[in-house]
């Protein structure tokens, strides 16, 4: 009988969580932002050494990536990834502590789905030099680049608008 009490009282609160999500979808937007964008050309500095964290920036930006098709833009990214994250993008399970496996292996689903997405991804060569990271241990989804800030500066001519994330 208590059972069914908390089944029903998750139910309803899950159904609740989804109604004010649709209202907030409707009412919070980005309408004015992009009105007469048709592409957003990125370039994301992923910088971020702690393991949860570069979880949330790359889950952040897969839904950046949804939410700018769902308003009819085509999203044109580049992920960089540099300084400590790039210990995180290695193959196996060296180079983190071992209480931040679980989160790599999260770190590398996210990039799988990104590179389905299509979405480009760069590991900074001289970072791998500072972290004592191996190039070859880099996941194959990832190019690796001789410098990272070439990279970076090179996108933004190209008029990709850089936005960083450690």
């Amino acid at each position: 009988m208590k059972q069914n009490r908390i089944i029903l009282a998750l139910t309803i609160s899950l159904v609740f969580s989804l109604a004010v999500y649709a209202f907030a979808e409707e009412k919070y937007n980005n309408r004015r932002a992009l009105n007469n964008v048709s592409t957003a050309k990125t370039y994301f500095d992923v910088n971020v050494g702690t393991a949860k964290k570069l979880v949330v920036r790359l889950k952040l930006i897969d839904t950046t990536y949804e939410q700018l098709v769902a308003a009819g833009v085509r999203p044109e990214f580049v992920v960089g990834f540099r300084g400590k994250a790039s210990n995180f993008v290695t193959k196996g399970n060296d180079y983190v502590f071992k209480e931040d496996l679980a989160a790599k292996k999260e770190v590398h689903d996210w990039v799988r789905r990104l590179q389905k997405r299509g979405i480009p991804m760069e590991q900074c060569l001289i970072a791998l030099g500072f972290h004592y990271v191996a190039p070859e241990d880099i996941l194959p989804e990832i190019e690796v680049v001789q410098n990272g800030y070439v990279s970076m500066i090179a996108y933004q001519a190209k008029g990709f608008s850089q936005v960083p994330m450690d």
